[in-house]
């Protein structure tokens, strides 16, 4: 994670806009865990923009936050979300002001009342981005204060609210504005809007969000400090806000995995992912799942289990976010188990770096795939897995092998989702290893994940596993998140 502070305050109307410079500086320094780069504000907004564009650039593949300074800030990592995610991105605006005015409407002529629209293409020449969004890319979150020819404009436009944000958006950056929390609780701020959310509320809701779909990018901006009583709000708001955004990639992962290699039974209750397949001993196809945000209803979890006559484990992803979970679970004796790394890589990288001279084929028969399977996977319930899992793949979806005089030698399933693939099942026989066919199964896998439209693959594995572990770091991979099994004696 990297975040990239941006003073600037020179796009505010409000009178004290100049404290914006000390706002920026105190939220980057709450936010933890992180790379940091400070933008140096220049003479004019086109400026700034730039180094924040050339700060962006040297961020490139981390998820980025950036603080300001005005919600004129917003400009660059929007757009450089845009050039990366096209069609597939959708902003949320957190914000009491929906900063859809144009020069020739705004009554302030304040650039950060202009950005969103600037954003969409309506804006001034020297600012307006080389791709702009479509109104559709565009929902409002706790708008509440718009001058009349934006309110003229959302509607002609068509721009929608958040609680309209259908399941067609697949990653999301989320700006949010601290106006948009009532005066009441948060007053630092240049144009305090009444009726605001609560600070829970917005917590509540960005976690809504990030258990739905990717969050790309982050901005947070306009704090004006003027309260001690705020600060000490901000303290525990922004950490809060800014773990659940970067951790909903990882949680995305672990739904698409989910959805994409089913469990036979499958219920939702409260958030948690609760997951049976009799006859199956893996941890992966009978476990459940806990929501992101308030992971309550253990009890609820702990009867589809007992109703089934099958021990309760629960998948703690990301371990990293949730500790309190995992600390709960031990208190009431659950053991540890399955330490996993789940990793990510760039396709193009993977691609790359898997140059072989081995022959991929491509098994097109699906009835095919469960003899396979159970040939080559090494568990005692591969036959069960088999006939009972592997049938229910989601498409698209490519069953890779390589064979040896005339024996399949290895092989990996690779199914893709979103602009994602996820790789499973990689095994090659013991007699075959150190040959050079899990690379070749990987490169070829990549190549069919392009064309897929996938820019980027998953995969998991054990953290004892040395041998695949440098195989996949030489491919490419980095580790996205961790996650364990608590099972319940």
């Amino acid at each position: 994670m990297t975040v990239i502070e941006v003073p600037q305050w020179q796009g505010s109307g409000s009178a004290t806009a100049v404290r914006l410079a000390e706002g920026a500086a105190l939220l980057s320094a709450l936010i933890p865990d992180a790379q940091r780069a400070r933008v140096q504000v220049a003479g004019t907004l086109e400026e700034t923009a730039e180094r924040t564009r050339t700060a962006l650039e040297r961020a490139r593949d981390r998820f980025v936050i950036t603080v300001g300074g005005d919600c004129g800030v917003e400009l660059e990592p929007i757009a450089a979300a845009l050039r990366r995610y096209g069609e597939r991105l959708t902003v949320v605006w957190f914000d009491a002001h929906a900063d859809l005015n144009t020069p020739s409407s705004s009554p302030s002529g304040a650039f950060h009342g202009m950005v969103l629209r600037t954003l969409l293409g309506d804006g001034l020449p020297d600012l307006v981005p080389d791709r702009v969004l479509r109104p559709e890319q565009v929902v409002l979150a706790g708008v509440r204060a718009l001058d009349p020819a934006e309110s003229d404009f959302v509607r002609a436009a068509g721009i929608a609210d958040v609680s309209a944000l259908g399941e067609s958006a697949t990653v999301l950056y989320i700006h949010i504005d601290l106006d948009v929390l009532d005066p009441g609780s948060f007053g630092s701020v240049g144009t305090p809007e009444p009726a605001g959310l609560l600070p829970g509320e917005l917590v509540d809701q960005v976690a809504a969000l990030a258990e739905r779909f990717e969050i790309v990018g982050l901005g947070l901006t306009e704090y004006e400090p003027a309260r001690p009583e705020d600060h000490d709000l901000l303290t525990t708001l922004v950490p809060r806000l800014a773990g659940l955004c970067r951790i909903s990639g990882a949680r995305q992962v672990e739904r698409r995995a989910a959805r994409v290699w089913p469990a036979s039974n499958v219920e939702e209750h409260e958030g948690w992912l609760l997951r049976h397949t009799p006859g199956v001993k893996r941890k992966r196809w009978n476990s459940a799942l806990p929501p992101l945000h308030r992971a309550t209803g253990v009890e609820r979890v702990e009867e589809f289990y007992r109703e089934r006559e099958t021990p309760l484990r629960v998948h703690v992803s990301p371990a990293e976010h949730h500790r309190d979970l995992d600390a709960f679970l031990a208190a009431r004796g659950y053991r540890i188990e399955g330490e996993t790394s789940v990793l990510t890589a760039s396709t193009g990288e993977v691609i790359a770096a898997t140059a072989s001279a081995v022959t991929v084929e491509t098994v097109t028969d699906r009835d095919d795939w469960p003899k396979i399977f159970t040939d080559l996977d090494d568990h005692l319930d591969s036959a069960v897995v088999g006939g009972a899992v592997l049938p229910h793949t989601a498409e698209p979806a490519a069953l890779l092998t390589v064979s040896d005089g005339g024996r399949v030698a290895g092989m990996g399933l690779f199914v893709a989702d979103e602009g994602w693939a996820g790789i499973f099942s990689m095994a090659t026989r013991p007699e075959h290893r150190r040959r050079g066919i899990a690379t070749a199964l990987l490169g070829a896998g990549a190549r069919w994940a392009a064309e897929q439209g996938a820019d980027r693959l998953y995969l998991q594995v054990e953290q004892d596993n040395k041998t695949a572990r440098r195989l996949y770091d030489r491919a490419g991979f980095t580790c996205s998140h961790t996650y364990h099994y608590r099972t319940r004696p």
